[in-house]
């Protein structure tokens, strides 16, 4: 960029897995950070915004097609999900609704992933209190919308009721080459999978690989993560999505 202006590195608000709503550096809150819309129960989902500091913030809100390829995550346009408003003006102190609204719901019995951007838009002039380096933010939040006769089985809530229950299935392998051993998860299952608390467990004790967050496996993908040096095997254990306790995952 020709400007003094610092793109900071997408900040990914799903990492707080304790919390309701998450608050960065620039002062926006976001909750909830795992928006859901089931097409038996709504058409919509909320997510609020709200600023915290002490000069206005121009937000623009984007949702995007999440998939998953040769280990990295791709955002492409779509129109089967919107933000409204896609765009608004916080003052100091107040909240904006942002309803995300179904377009074209999945078809019966399947999920589609996205991802809901909000991006801080810079004024073209600096405010006085902006002069020098200024960040423009970025907040990515998941959004998962499920289809008619389905319901998204996170492994904490009770059943909606009827419908079929879509949950990940996780296979894993440790894969070692010539850049060191890596971790391999694919997901068989029809529905998302949020990893933390993962470790390799031995005989030896465990080898913790992320106390919080390590990442998303979507639907039919396959990532992967480098092991740190010297670990080449053991158990994979991870707690998944809103589960309770960890589990052993079943190996390839």
């Amino acid at each position: 960029m020709r400007t003094h202006t610092l793109f900071a590195c997408c900040l990914t608000l799903s990492t707080a897995l304790a919390s309701l709503a998450v608050q960065a550096a620039s002062s926006i809150l976001i909750w909830p950070i795992n928006p859901l819309i089931e097409a038996d129960r709504q058409k919509s989902a909320a997510l609020w915004l709200e600023n915290r500091g002490q000069e206005p913030v121009d937000l623009q809100v984007r949702v995007l097609a999440w998939e998953q390829d040769e280990f990295e995550d791709r955002l492409t346009p779509q129109k089967q999900v919107v933000g409204s408003p896609p765009m608004a003006t916080l003052q100091p102190g107040k909240r904006q609704l942002v309803r995300l609204v179904t377009l074209e719901p999945p078809s019966a019995g399947t999920l589609r992933t996205y991802r809901v951007l909000v991006d801080e838009v810079l004024p073209p002039q600096p405010r006085p209190s902006q002069l020098g380096v200024q960040f423009q933010m970025r907040y990515s939040v998941p959004l998962f919308v499920v289809g008619p006769g389905a319901y998204l089985d996170d492994g904490a809530r009770e059943a909606p009721g009827q419908g079929q229950p879509l949950a990940p299935e996780l296979r894993y392998r440790v894969i070692e080459g010539s850049d060191g051993a890596f971790l391999y998860l694919r997901n068989l299952g029809p529905a998302p999978a949020r990893l933390s608390q993962v470790a390799l467990s031995r005989d030896s004790g465990k080898q913790p690989l992320a106390e919080g967050l390590l990442g998303y496996v979507l639907p039919g993908a396959q990532m992967r993560w480098p092991l740190p040096a010297g670990v080449r095997s053991g158990r994979v254990q991870a707690r998944i999505n809103e589960s309770r306790q960890a589990q052993t995952l079943a190996a390839e």
